[in-house]
């Protein structure tokens, strides 16, 4: 396994994988980075194809941008959800599963989650400190845990 350090890892802040084969909840601050990430490659996805395909209709396709913004929103993170996790999850070596933490989520509770985080914005992660396994308000609405991965 991959030697890595993760803030809020260790035994004061939660379970530690051992041996034994215990789940690993990465830390708020993991969470919060891995968000921060997809938001960005969100925006480079959107100024990509503005730039390269309504760049003469700037000023008069605001809405459109913003429309724009909101379906990829809504379809980056639930399909990158359903499939284990966003590029900025697994770029922090995290994964999402079903509470079980083996099965994948389902299409239902990726959309569920996603809309529950999209509605509450950065308040459901408050719920982080206070779940045994770190979850947030949206995993606990979706039934869904994020784990660190084990390499």
């Amino acid at each position: 396994m991959e030697d890595r350090e993760f803030a809020g890892s260790g035994p004061e802040n939660g379970p530690e994988e051992e041996d034994g084969g215990q789940d690993v909840y990465p830390s708020m601050l993991n969470r919060l980075q891995a968000m921060f990430f997809d938001f960005w490659i969100i925006v480079a996805i959107v100024m990509l194809l503005f730039v390269n395909f309504f760049d003469m209709y700037e000023e008069r396709l605001v809405g459109l941008k913003i429309i724009l913004f909101l379906i990829i929103l809504f379809i980056y993170d639930p399909i990158g959800a359903m499939t284990g996790g966003t590029i900025g999850y697994r770029t922090m070596g995290m994964k999402i599963r079903r509470e079980d933490g083996i099965s994948r989520i389902s299409i239902a509770q990726a959309y569920k989650r996603s809309f529950v985080k999209f509605l509450l914005g950065m308040l459901t992660f408050f719920w982080i400190g206070s779940d045994p396994k770190r979850r947030a308000l949206h995993d606990k609405v979706a039934g869904t845990v994020v784990l660190l991965s084990r390499k």
